[in-house]
């Protein structure tokens, strides 16, 4: 059974729900799939939340009009008011109703709500904060990897690397610049910084695609991305934590000049 998206009158249209043939999100940045009707319903009522289809404060409709709308039981829909519930999203209080919470008490780094984030579009103080995010977060990281990774994860850099070579357009670009990012978070093989890979991996593909789009040349980050590979390769932590500040920098520049 699939969940219809409201078409109502002066109703906003909101994303359509995945069905089991359509794409679905990565594995490694989503906790539900959307292939059964749980994980549709989770997505669905996500989507409107961070989307803006219901408004930080505003209650939600009634367990009747939500389950008329989405034709599933309230068993169903509960189900997937608890999730939200637990990402910070919702508040159900008895006898009230559901509420939205503010977007502070998001739990704004779940892999859900990220992915849910960018698909209902991303602005620039979004994309500001996720940049700040890696400057913390990814040098350090490039670091540690040069003396922590293992020959399986330098071939894995190594790999992403050679396909950012071959990248016949953006859409292969950022998708092999996202795995050379993944796979030095992984070869720090700090199991803290591991998840933390994937939980950014949806909001990563955002910014790499808009650095890559706004560039005239898409690939003219690949030589700082080989100088990191170099650094790791040699073992040398110090170097590899200056390369990648140095790509970051460079990102985070060109998202300046696009601003301006």
């Amino acid at each position: 059974m699939m969940i219809k998206t409201p078409t109502a009158p002066n109703t906003p249209r909101l994303h359509a729900l995945q069905n089991p043939m359509s794409p679905q999100p990565s594995n490694h940045t989503a906790t539900y799939s959307g292939r059964n009707l749980h994980g549709q319903v989770v997505h669905e009522l996500g989507r409107r939340v961070v989307g803006g289809g219901y408004a930080a404060g505003a209650l939600l409709p009634n367990e009747d009009q939500l389950c008329r709308e989405l034709q599933v039981s309230r068993t169903a829909l509960r189900e997937a008011v608890k999730v939200l519930a637990a990402k910070g999203l919702l508040e159900p209080r008895p006898r009230i109703g559901t509420r939205v919470r503010p977007r502070d008490l998001w739990n704004l780094l779940d892999p859900d709500i990220l992915a849910w984030r960018c698909a209902t579009g991303v602005d620039a103080e979004f994309l500001r904060h996720l940049a700040e995010l890696r400057e913390i977060m990814e040098p350090a990281a490039a670091s540690l990897a040069a003396t922590s990774r293992s020959e399986a994860q330098l071939k894995a850099i190594a790999d992403a690397l050679q396909s950012m070579r071959e990248a016949p357009a953006i859409a292969q670009w950022v998708e092999a610049d996202l795995a050379f990012h993944t796979a030095v978070l992984r070869a720090t093989n700090n199991p803290l910084l591991m998840p933390l890979a994937a939980i950014i991996g949806s909001a990563l593909e955002s910014l790499l695609g808009f650095s890559a789009r706004s560039a005239d040349d898409f690939k003219r980050g690949l030589p700082d991305h080989q100088k990191v590979f170099e650094a790791i390769e040699s073992g040398d932590a110090q170097s590899a934590l200056h390369r990648m500040a140095g790509l970051l920098s460079d990102t985070r520049m060109l998202m300046k000049q696009v601003a301006l």
